[in-house]
């Protein structure tokens, strides 16, 4: 038995078979099924590793199927020893105990800060675990204002918690509500409670949701261990002679309920507070763009602070930013889309973090805090999953958490955003505000002067990419893709043997090496855009059902070179087309999920780069690529503005160039084209011979399932 660590990682290398949990590692299979959760004395994850000892794959599937059935056989048993309430006691057990775990090393920077007898960080754990405990008791599904004759409000009086803390405690539900109803998160309940093998029923899966808050609100509340040098007679929550005894164990008192908020409205005079009453919060005017009918005498002006204030509530930012991209159409791609997305939702985290409701509440100082935020936490938070479902605090402690890794080990942390990244994000917040304003919602006049990284200069910005010459281009066409591989699987295909075969890995070095495209517009290509004209063969760069292009001018015709017709290219391209397929590389795209084909194709080749180059191998490799073709012309002295229509930029400068002219045509590119050496003629042709899984239209051996 082993745990997931570096040994599993080198097991996502092997291949599965047709036979559930059955691998293939190189000649010899593998039986490495997960663990059922009901045998609580392993991790949760863990799975078992067993040679077969054998390289027949008929023995090996029988040997499988016998084995899963035994396993079966135990899960089954082991159902009938523990009930589905035992397992999702192991399950919040599991969950507080995790929550603890990161608690303690929040609580361990904050000491290391000088705030570790802090009570305000001992409040925010408290409104952050009654918050989970909401979540907990009343479920996802319900609406909790926390106002007037809410039964949120009322279970909270009832056990105590401090009418001044109502408001944080709102936004923190509100925060944690957003996530609970994301598209994500009962994918991970589903995770969830296969980890812990219980069966995946809607009522189970509700069972858990409640269980995974509770654990967490279980860890938030236990406060005694994690903040002993807090003075509790300076917080409301433990003052009053409960300093004694654990929170979450108070007994709950007798509190009358307050008032609904529509029969205090309709006093005319309000009586003298009292200890139990809540200030009301300010009503706020939620972003609608449809069709409103025009405002009699009995409607009043939704307002914030007692004045004709509109503002967004935190909670309604997404919303907001969906209809900025509907409006954005076709000026945004989905990537920017995302982009801006994604800076909306960790803006929003800082807000709430702060305590910060809605737009009128927003300062100066907030952005400041966006902007340090950007450097404390990991670079690759938008690649995992797990990240970019954290709240601000959680980020930083994992940014944290590399940065103490990285000292023990003495490299570098992979912590901060780059500059370029960062001036990204701030782009799309000003579009973000902009949107906000043009809609009549009041925004305080914020600036980004002092917070917004420089710009490179032009000088700068010529020496950041490495532009790599012919010579150092073509050692990669005599790697095992082009001279013959063992087979036709991801790691095989780098390992010399006597197959070659032909596809996005074989033909599209070629085509960036010679025409310097964008990655994705190449990958992205469909069978119909490729055409013929008097002169030969043309590649039809547009938008096509694939991808999108990134802009106007990135609408053009390219000349096929000639060493991708001598190599076979139009025999591959009629297969493809034969065999009915849209792509014209199929070997990009995922029958199962939505899947970028330029990231696709970055993964396969870089491996085949570097093993091809060694430590001669240049930084952002592909698109260096683009770097090199543009200036091998000019070295050889074609003009600029046949370089930059052949790549698909718009050249600055003379109005001759953007306004009064055409992109170069065809002839014109041919002839431009031929000042690039021929470094692919070390190439032998080799009948045509396509990927098996494309030859017989199956799914992709790396697909996995997702939502497409």
């Amino acid at each position: 038995m082993d745990t997931p660590s570096g040994k599993d990682r080198a097991f996502t290398m092997a291949v599965r078979h047709e036979v559930e949990n059955l691998i293939r590692r190189g000649n010899i299979f593998y039986w490495r099924p997960r663990i059922p959760a009901a045998f609580v004395h392993c991790r949760p994850g863990s799975r078992l590793s067993l040679s077969l000892h054998c390289s027949d794959h008929r023995k090996a599937q029988i040997i499988g199927r016998k084995l899963n059935t035994r396993l079966a056989e135990l899960k089954l048993n082991s159902k009938d020893a523990m009930t589905t309430k035992q397992q999702l006691q192991i399950l919040f057990e599991h969950e507080r105990d995790k929550e603890l775990e990161r608690l303690d090393d929040i609580s361990t920077m904050a000491k290391r800060n000088g705030r570790g007898g802090d009570v305000v960080e001992m409040e925010l754990d408290l409104e952050a675990g009654w918050a989970c405990q909401l979540l907990a008791k009343f479920g996802t599904r319900s609406d909790l204002s926390l106002d007037g004759d809410c039964p949120g409000l009322t279970y909270l009086l009832k056990n105590r918690v401090p009418a001044s803390h109502i408001d944080a405690i709102r936004a923190n539900y509100l925060a944690e509500l957003t996530i609970a109803r994301s598209a994500g998160f009962e994918d991970g309940i589903r995770q969830l409670i296969y980890q812990f093998d219980i069966a995946d029923t809607a009522v189970n899966r509700e069972r858990a949701m409640s269980k995974m808050f509770e654990g967490r609100a279980a860890a938030l509340l236990d406060i005694d261990d994690r903040h002993d040098l807090v003075d509790r007679s300076l917080s409301e929550f433990t003052g009053g002679g409960r300093t004694g005894e654990p929170l979450a164990k108070v007994k709950p008192a007798e509190v009358e309920p307050a008032a609904p908020l529509s029969l205090m409205l309709a006093k005319e005079s309000k009586p003298a507070p009292t200890a139990t009453d809540i200030p009301q919060p300010e009503e706020i005017a939620y972003l609608d763009l449809s069709p409103r009918v025009a405002p009699n005498a009995n409607t009043a002006t939704p307002a914030a602070q007692g004045g004709n204030q509109r503002v967004v509530a935190v909670a309604d930012f997404e919303q907001a930013c969906e209809k900025l991209i509907a409006n954005m159409g076709e000026e945004w791609t989905p990537e920017t889309g995302r982009d801006a997305m994604a800076l909306v939702r960790m803006f929003k985290s800082v807000l709430i973090e702060h305590g910060v409701e809605h737009s009128g509440q927003i300062e100066q100082y907030h952005i400041g805090q966006l902007r340090q935020h950007f450097n404390d936490i990991p670079t690759d938070w938008g690649r995992s999953s797990r990240m970019r479902i954290m709240s601000a605090p959680e980020l930083r402690a994992e940014g944290e958490k590399l940065r103490k890794a990285a000292e023990t080990s003495g490299a570098k942390a992979k912590v901060g955003l780059a500059s370029t990244t960062i001036r990204k994000h701030f782009g799309n917040l000003q579009h973000f505000l902009k949107h906000l304003k043009g809609h009549g919602f009041e925004i305080e006049n914020w600036t980004f002067e002092g917070l917004r990284p420089r710009k490179p200069k032009a000088g700068d910005i010529r020496h950041q990419q490495y532009k790599p010459k012919p010579q150092d281009i073509a050692p990669i066409f005599s790697s095992p893709i082009y001279t013959g591989s063992q087979d036709h699987l991801r790691g095989k295909r780098r390992k010399p043997g006597k197959h070659v075969f032909h596809d996005s890995l074989y033909y599209l070095p070629i085509l960036f090496t010679y025409l310097g495209p964008r990655r994705k517009e190449f990958a992205g290509l469909a069978v119909d855009d490729i055409a013929k004209d008097e002169d030969g063969y043309v590649i039809i760069l547009r938008t096509n059902g694939i991808r999108r292009l990134k802009t106007t001018q990135s609408k053009r015709l390219l000349p096929m070179p000639d060493e991708m017709v001598r190599l076979g290219f139009l025999d591959y391209y009629q297969a493809i087309k034969g065999l009915g397929y849209e792509a014209l590389f199929p070997d990009l795209f995922s029958d199962k999920t939505e899947n970028d084909p330029g990231n696709r194709f970055y993964d396969t080749f870089i491996p085949v780069m570097r093993g091809a180059l060694g430590e001669k191998m240049w930084e952002r490799s592909i698109h260096a690529l683009r770097h090199g073709m543009a200036d091998t012309l000019k070295q050889a002295g074609v003009p600029t503005e046949v370089i930059d229509d052949i790549s698909g930029r718009l050249s600055e400068g003379s109005e001759t160039n953007t306004r009064y002219t055409n992109p170069a045509g065809l002839p014109l590119m041919r002839s431009a084209l031929q000042h690039y050496p021929i470094i692919t003629s070390i190439v032998e042709r080799k009948p045509l011979q396509l990927l098996p899984w494309i030859e017989n239209k199956q799914p992709p051996p790396w697909a996995r399932e997702g939502k497409k």
